[in-house]
């Protein structure tokens, strides 16, 4: 856990937000170029995805887990984390949508260029979340290879005010305010950070095997929904909110619906797709 370079200079979660959104640019850049769309339609939509998307995911992770007290101006604290993907990926959808049909382009085919550079910034977003400590996963054993402890921070009077997964603990009456580090728990970040990767790649490959343009947008839905549903058996920092399941697991079921629903409609609806990568 590292949530700063360079006292109090660079926040490494909104690093890793820019180093997604630049990775996801250049991916999908070169991919509209192969297939014969504007680079700078590209560069456009992701300017528009920052600021709609950000806004999405922080009204939607405002909506669903703001404390009690916490003032409405702090949903401007982007830098602090709290941001729910699916939050994002809706604010950022409309606004591409309604850009594209400005521009009168296929909209179904850009979201297929964009598809895996949506997974690849999603997974530096997440990198990110583990260097803020944020989205920990639940207590694991001491012998399990992959297991982290995150630190006690301290404010400057002395107070512990940090990592979530410590303060969490100390709540729980697991540990006491003295101890130096959390207890074990799996790094459900970066478990759903090597997800994402693994599923840009997938849709990578499976670029030139669509037959309709909008296939990889929503098979991006129902991987993503699979991961998400998994992730969030090892992750304790969320409660259930409806129908005994957590946000995180009504917004994967939600996801898997949309994505299914979107194969059912491109496959009759949709243009044919061409065959580059």
């Amino acid at each position: 856990m590292q949530p700063t370079l360079f006292f109090p200079f660079i926040h490494t979660y909104g690093l890793m937000l820019a180093i997604g959104f630049y990775a996801g640019w250049y991916i999908a850049a070169r991919r509209a170029k192969a297939h014969g769309v504007d680079p700078d339609v590209i560069g456009n939509l992701v300017l528009v995805s920052i600021l709609a998307g950000v806004a999405g995911a922080r009204v939607l992770h405002f909506a669903l887990y703001k404390p009690p007290g916490e003032p409405l101006w702090a949903i401007f604290k982007v830098w602090e984390g709290g941001l729910v993907f699916y939050g994002g990926l809706i604010g950022a959808l409309i606004a591409n949508l309604a850009y594209l049909k400005w521009k009168r382009l296929d909209a179904w085919l850009v979201a297929d260029l964009m598809a895996p550079a949506i997974a690849i910034g999603q997974a530096f977003g997440r990198i990110g979340c583990f260097l803020n400590g944020c989205c920990f996963g639940g207590p694991a054993s001491p012998r399990f290879p992959l297991a982290v402890r995150f630190p006690r921070l301290l404010d400057p009077a002395g107070l512990p005010s940090g990592s979530p997964a410590f303060l969490d603990h100390v709540k729980q009456r697991w540990i006491t305010d003295a101890a130096t580090h959390s207890l074990p728990v799996h790094p459900a970040q970066l478990y759903d950070s090597i997800g994402l990767f693994v599923i840009a790649a997938l849709l990578v490959v499976a670029t030139p095997h669509r037959r309709r343009n909008g296939e990889l947008l929503g098979l991006l839905f129902v991987l993503h929904g699979f991961l998400r549903l998994a992730v969030e058996f090892v992750r304790t920092d969320t409660l259930p909110v409806a129908l005994g399941l957590k946000a995180g697991q009504l917004g994967a079921l939600v996801a898997l619906a949309i994505g299914a629903a979107t194969l059912a409609w491109v496959r009759r609806h949709s243009t044919p797709a061409d065959t580059a990568r």
